[in-house]
């Protein structure tokens, strides 16, 4: 497991979550879509922005070529865990 980046490397829609806090990312579609070196691996902690700027954090759950699951840290739902 390794961390990617201390800036965005993905762009997700946060209507797109899903109740397990997963959301499906494009690699195209991202700040990072020409860097040849931004390779996310299960496990990778990842920096996803969305069209409003706002940036959370989130681990890659899964991904298949362009397409990159995120299970996305929600400020405030990890506190209110049990």
């Amino acid at each position: 497991m390794s961390t990617m980046t201390v800036h965005e490397d993905l762009v997700f829609d946060p209507n797109d979550v899903g109740p397990d806090c997963v959301v499906e990312c494009w690699i195209s579609q991202g700040p990072r879509a020409n860097d040849p070196s931004f390779d996310p691996r299960s496990g990778d902690r990842v920096t996803l922005v969305d069209e409003d700027g706002e940036t959370l954090r989130g681990r890659v759950t899964s991904r298949d070529g362009n397409r990159v699951w995120v299970q996305v840290e929600i400020p405030g739902l990890l506190s209110q865990s049990a």
